[in-house]
This record gives structure tokens, C-alpha cells and sequence, in this order.
């Protein structure tokens, strides 16, 4: 049973908003390396940009995922797919959607970004699946199953949603 959630925010951009040094997903390796904090759930909010490939190596923790949140807005589908590719290739349970639906002032309403999240997202997940359906990497049943678990079915298994 898992005991707590911990969100490890990361994100190098937005200027001086962030600090790019401590936004680097390997710093969380001792936490997530923790026996005691075996019991929690760990998920790299932002996918650990720009640093993907440090946060694919920390999905093979059991307790560790990544969402999508803001790679969905900053990224086109074809950059996003790639990231989506990779850790769908390694660790198909571990990748969560997220839209990062924030209000962004007058100009931009959280309903906006929202839109654009959840369009680039799909887009993105599209262009992956596809691709990995065209090289044979999975099937067709395997890419819907995979489609299902990133849009919902990881969300509700990383953070506890499944109910009893």
C-alpha cells in the first residue's frame, strides 16, 4: 500500500521562475532510493525537461512515473513523440498524461492551454503508437491498450484512484 505521493516539479524554462540546476531529475535518485520512502509514489511532474533521458533511467524505479504535464504545451507532437516513444518502449506503465491546464492571464485561460495540452498530447501519442506499430514493435490491440493506459489507466494505478 502505498503511503504518500511526492511531485518532483522540473521544468528548464520559463526564465527565472525555475532554477535549471535543481530541476534535474537525477537529483531525486537518493528519495526515490530511500527504503523508507519505499511505500511512496514518486512522479516527475514535466517529464523532467529537458532532461528526459535522466527521467527514462528513474522510471525503472517501481515507484516512479512521469507525466506529460507542459511537454504538451512547449512541444510539438512530432518532438513529444519521440520523448513518448522512448519511455512507451521501456516502461509503458510509468508515462501519465497531463495538460498543465493553468491560467495563463488574460490573454491565455487555463481552458486554453488545456486545449492545446490535451491536443498536442494526443497528437503526440498518435505519432508514437503509430510508429511503433509500423516498425512491429507492438500490434494494433497493444497500441489502443497503451493509448488507454497513458490517458487514464497509469494515472489511477500511480496515484491511487482504483478504490476498495
Amino acid at each position: 500500500m502505498r503511503t504518500a505521493s511526492r511531485w518532483a516539479h522540473a521544468l528548464e524554462t520559463f526564465g527565472s521562475y525555475y532554477r535549471p540546476s535543481g530541476a534535474a531529475p537525477h537529483l531525486l535518485e537518493s528519495a526515490v532510493n530511500d527504503s523508507s520512502l519505499r511505500g511512496a509514489t514518486f512522479v516527475i511532474v514535466h517529464g523532467g525537461w529537458p532532461r528526459v533521458d535522466e527521467t527514462l533511467a528513474l522510471l525503472a524505479r517501481p515507484n516512479v512515473y512521469a507525466d506529460v504535464s507542459m511537454l504538451d504545451v512547449i512541444l510539438s507532437p512530432t518532438e513529444l513523440a519521440g520523448v513518448l516513444r522512448r519511455w512507451l518502449g521501456e516502461y509503458p506503465d510509468k508515462v501519465l498524461f497531463g495538460s498543465e491546464a493553468f491560467d495563463g492571464g488574460a490573454e491565455q485561460g487555463w481552458e486554453q492551454v488545456a486545449w492545446v495540452g490535451a491536443t498536442t498530447a494526443r497528437r503526440a501519442l498518435a505519432i508514437a503508437l503509430t510508429g511503433m506499430l509500423r516498425d512491429g514493435e507492438i500490434d494494433r490491440e497493444r497500441a489502443e491498450m497503451l493509448a488507454r493506459m497513458v490517458l487514464r489507466e497509469n494515472a489511477i494505478a500511480a496515484y491511487g484512484l482504483g478504490g476498495r
